[in-house]
């Protein structure tokens, strides 16, 4: 892997943990909402469980370039043995 696309694949790591963040801050707003009708309280529910999601995927994005990094290490380890 070039040193650009390790770049690229750090930049795509931090905007997923900055996207993970932001969803996980947005989720704890949500949960502290206090006296709301019982139809705003499943709407904003249904909004906190997408940005649950929204967390899951990031995080995962997160490991999977994570993943990506320590095998082009390795195989830039073995080329160069």
């Amino acid at each position: 892997m070039t040193s650009a696309e390790m770049n690229t694949l750090d930049e795509i790591r931090q905007l997923s943990m900055k996207t993970a963040a932001l969803a996980r801050a947005a989720e704890t707003l949500l949960d502290d909402v206090v006296h709301v009708d019982l139809e705003s309280r499943a709407k904003l529910e249904d909004l906190a469980h997408l940005l649950g999601a929204t967390v899951e995927a990031a995080q995962t994005a997160v490991e999977v370039g994570n993943q990506l990094e320590m095998e082009a290490r390795t195989s830039r380890n073995r080329q160069g043995a």
